[in-house]
């Protein structure tokens, strides 16, 4: 091994201070120390450079002047957290610190490889590289999702990228279906290969619900996601319909009850056209005004949503190797969220009633963008709020293994995310963020916490039972293509230029 310092005086079990030989080691890079360990005698500890200092005596205000003399008294102090030490295939952190004047060995990467390599029984999953030692990868396991996962960074830092990485790597190298509730329509090309055409890995196929704008150039197969109202709840149906009063509320239960009794699949058309029976027949004004407040509701609904009597084949959604994406884009938001709450709030129901049947119920894998609104703390009584907490909370018993992807993690309602276990964290530099980070994650130290905003795009903090230690990761290049990119203007200004130059030179 390469000795690049010595450890000076401080050192305890958990960190040391090392006087740096020559060059001052990168920030997160890796190195291993020699501690005569109780009982076990002398083991090679690995730590992680978490501050670098440069230090001179002579160079203080007033005495600092250039003469060549100076450089020659100056050192570079690094600060070392303690990672642990393998032993018998286990980690395990020592109870003895350094000696000081110990020599510090630059870590060398069959060592990392051995610290950060996949163990096979719990699925690993390569998903990037450590930051300053590309040569060696990092994998974060499957089984550890039953502790559910959250994807936080600030816009445009890559969050969708990395979801990405992972669903393709779930879908490469298990059987196992894949959801996305996909907001913006960042999933919808994951049929591609990056550099164009069909890769063949996995099947995609794109839902989009009734009256939703399909995305231009989507080439994998689309479906109409059709939930029939009989298997929507009454919550579900009335926070389409927007707000109803208590009477209203009543009036409509009612009516979808006796839908319900008669047997018969119905659709948006047959309520409107119940209520319009009950409003002919009705001779109480109040009532009269009620009905048509609700049938006024409906068919405005219905200009959205045209909701069919066909009903969803929660199967569909679950077909081994296949990711299906409900793309939502360009609906509503409360569209949005009522669609997000009734898949999974139909998978997690169709999980439990099948629960030990691998095939009619696989371990299933939804990912659900934009989580900040869909299970928000602002707006707590929201049929999507309750229908992930429960999911999150009851899902892993029954296979249903839920990664929440978000901008503002600070607005996702707190029992939700205290169910979480697994943190994959980009870039981040707002304070009340970072203080929900740290607040939901006991493995989320303050120290991590202080590196967010240093984060360079594509770069990412790994915490929880997935990772066999907190690491800095950068996220590799995926196999498949990524939709969700920022427009290049330059690039769109010049194509809109030589359209405009075509349109007047054909002009005259």
């Amino acid at each position: 091994m390469e000795r690049i310092g010595t450890v000076v005086e401080g050192a305890t079990p958990s960190s040391f201070v090392f006087q740096a030989d020559s060059a001052p080691v990168p920030l997160h890079d890796y190195v291993v120390v020699v501690v005569e360990e109780h009982g076990v005698g002398p083991v090679q500890v690995l730590g992680e450079v978490v501050g670098v200092g440069a230090h001179n005596p002579l160079a203080r205000p007033g005495m600092a002047g250039g003469e060549d003399y100076l450089s020659g008294v100056g050192y570079h102090l690094m600060s070392v957290e303690v990672l642990g030490y393998r032993r018998e295939g286990r980690l395990y952190r020592p109870k003895t610190p350094p000696r000081p004047e110990s020599p510090v060995y630059r870590a060398e990467d069959a060592l990392l490889n051995e610290f950060f390599r996949g163990v096979e029984e719990r699925i690993p999953l390569r998903v990037g590289c450590l930051v300053n030692r590309p040569q060696v990868p990092v994998y974060i396991h499957l089984q550890d999702f039953q502790f559910h996962l959250a994807i936080l960074a600030q816009t445009r830092a890559g969050k969708s990228y990395l979801a990405g990485k992972i669903i393709e790597e779930i879908l490469r190298n298990t059987y196992f279906p894949v959801i996305v509730l996909d907001i913006h329509g960042d999933y919808v090309m994951m049929d591609q290969a990056a550099e164009g055409g069909k890769h063949g890995e996995f099947d995609v196929v794109v839902y989009y619900p009734p009256g939703a704008p399909k995305v231009p150039g989507v080439t994998a197969e689309e479906r109409i996601l059709n939930v029939s109202p009989r298997q929507m709840p009454y919550e579900a149906l009335g926070y389409l319909l927007g707000h109803l009063g208590p009477l209203q509320t009543r009036e409509l239960r009612s009516i979808l009850k006796n839908l319900a009794k008669e047997g018969s699949v119905f659709g948006l058309e047959d309520i409107v056209e119940r209520v319009s029976e009950e409003m002919d027949r009705e001779n109480s004004a109040q009532r009269k005004n009620r009905l048509a407040s609700i049938l006024m509701r409906l068919e405005d609904l219905g200009e959205d949503v045209p909701l069919s009597p066909e009903e969803l084949q929660v199967e569909d959604l679950l077909r081994p190797k296949t990711l299906s994406v409900v793309c939502l884009r360009g609906l509503r938001s409360r569209i949005q969220d009522t669609y997000a709450g009734l898949i999974v709030d139909l998978v997690f129901r169709h999980l439990v009633v099948n629960s030990g049947d691998p095939v009619k119920a696989p371990p299933t894998f939804l990912f659900i963008e934009e989580a900040h609104r869909v299970a928000s703390k602002e707006e707590g009584g929201r049929y999507a709020v309750r229908s992930v907490s429960t999911a999150i909370r009851e899902g892993a018993k029954f296979g249903l293994f839920i990664t929440l992807i978000s901008q503002r993690p600070r607005s996702i309602d707190p029992d939700v995310l205290a169910n979480v276990g697994n943190y994959a964290v980009l870039r981040i530099v707002n304070t009340q963020d970072q203080s929900m980070i740290a607040n939901a994650s006991e493995s989320f130290s303050q120290r991590l916490v202080e590196d967010l905003p240093a984060l360079n795009q594509g770069e990412a903090v790994l915490v929880g039972p997935f990772t066999p230690l907190p690491v800095q990761v950068k996220v590799e290049e995926r196999m498949t293509m990524h939709r969700g990119v920022t427009p290049r203007l330059k690039e769109l200004n010049e194509a809109i230029g030589e359209a405009v130059k075509r349109a007047m030179s054909e002009r005259w």
